[in-house]
Parts: C-alpha cells; sequence; structure tokens
C-alpha cells in the first residue's frame, strides 16, 4: 500500500510537472480573437446540448479545448479583480485591500485546481491527463463565470438584484449538473446510480478539502 502510495504521489507530481509545461506553452500562444469564436460556439453547444458537448470534450485526445479553459480561468479572475476597482472606484466606503484582492483572485484556480486533482486521483481505471480534467472542470464552471458578469449589472441599479439573483443561483444549480456528467464521462460510468455515488464522493471531498483551505484564510 505504501509503495502504491508512493506511486501515486510520484504519478501527480510527474502530471503537475506536466501541466505546467504544456499551461506555459498554451498560454504564449493564445490567439484570444480566434478564442473568443471559439469560445461562443462551445457556449451555443453547451447549453444546446450539454451532454453530447461534455462527452465530446473528455473524448478529445488532442485536449483542444485547453485554451479555452484557460480563457475561461483568466475571464473568471480578471472579472473578479474589475469588481473589486469599480468598488473602490464608486464607494467612498470601500478600502482596497491587495492581499484579500490577491485570494478571491486564487479561489476560481483553486476550486477548479483541486476539483480536477480529486477527478484525477480517484479515477484510477481510466486515467487521463491533468489538463483534460481541468479543461472538463473549466468548461463545468462556465455558468459561474456568466453568474459573476450578471454581478456587474448591480453596479447599473442595486434593485436589479431582484432579477440577477435567481438567475444566478440557476447558473450555479447548471453548473453543479455539468459537473455531474463531467464525472460520469471521465469516470466512463454508464450507470447513472453509480455515476451518482462517484459524484458525491467527488464532491464531498472536494467540501472537505475546501474547509480545510478556509482555515489559511
Amino acid at each position: 500500500q505504501n509503495e502504491q502510495q508512493v506511486n501515486n504521489d510520484g504519478e501527480l507530481k510527474k502530471q503537475a510537472a506536466e501541466t505546467f509545461k504544456e499551461t506555459k506553452e498554451q498560454m504564449k500562444n493564445i490567439n484570444f480573437k480566434e478564442e473568443a469564436e471559439k469560445g461562443k460556439g462551445l457556449l451555443t453547444k453547451l447549453f444546446g446540448k450539454p451532454v453530447e458537448t461534455i462527452k465530446e470534450i473528455v473524448e478529445d485526445n488532442k485536449n483542444q479545448f485547453y485554451k479555452t479553459a484557460l480563457i475561461i480561468i483568466i475571464a473568471w479572475v480578471v472579472l473578479i479583480l474589475l469588481s473589486k476597482i469599480i468598488d473602490f472606484v464608486i464607494y467612498d466606503y470601500y478600502k482596497f485591500n491587495v492581499l484579500a484582492t490577491i485570494k478571491l483572485m486564487l479561489s476560481p484556480v483553486l476550486k477548479i485546481l483541486v476539483m480536477a486533482i480529486i477527478i484525477h486521483v480517484l479515477n484510477k481505471d481510466n486515467k487521463q491527463s491533468l489538463t483534460k480534467s481541468i479543461t472538463t472542470v473549466s468548461i463545468a464552471k462556465i455558468p459561474v463565470v456568466i453568474s459573476v458578469v450578471l454581478g456587474y449589472l448591480t453596479y447599473i441599479s442595486s434593485n436589479i438584484r431582484y432579477v440577477t439573483n435567481p438567475i444566478s443561483s440557476l447558473l450555479s444549480v447548471i453548473s453543479t449538473v455539468l459537473m455531474f456528467f463531467v464525472v460520469k464521462e471521465m469516470f466512463k460510468e454508464e450507470d447513472n446510480e453509480k455515476a451518482l455515488k462517484v459524484f458525491i464522493k467527488v464532491e464531498v471531498i472536494y467540501y472537505i478539502a475546501a474547509f480545510a483551505f478556509s482555515f489559511l484564510g
């Protein structure tokens, strides 16, 4: 068992190194205009045929959507930074806290990375690259990013919360459903009941990790 643990740790370190290397290479070659067009098409497919789209991404051996996933993460981080800058500019009472803002900006990265690592580690029978896990989790988080965008409407009028809050709640539910299909496809689990059990296991571990991270401030 100890030997297996050592092998798992070694494999994860190897995947982490390869992920860092691939991410660095992909960041150098991102064509934002091209990825924006690709993202529009993906968004239409994701909301039109979510199950088929998730399956297509999982079965894509070339992982062509990894750049798109990186754009999603970058967009999420930038949206958080912009909201804090806007708060500082328009609200006299708001005090800009650099450390708190950095923590908030790291939050989307950690949410995606932790979930991706959990899926990667648990998925022993259908082992795929860590970048594939990051890609699928990022795609599933698109509704959450849309929710963050909707939050900007409150700068126009605070009363618009009565409209945006229910929509944001719905988008959060959609993201959770997409995550279920990500787990189902990544683990190649045809049986829905078994897939649900695996999904619950992944979510429980994720929230335990999130709880542990909360103590770090």
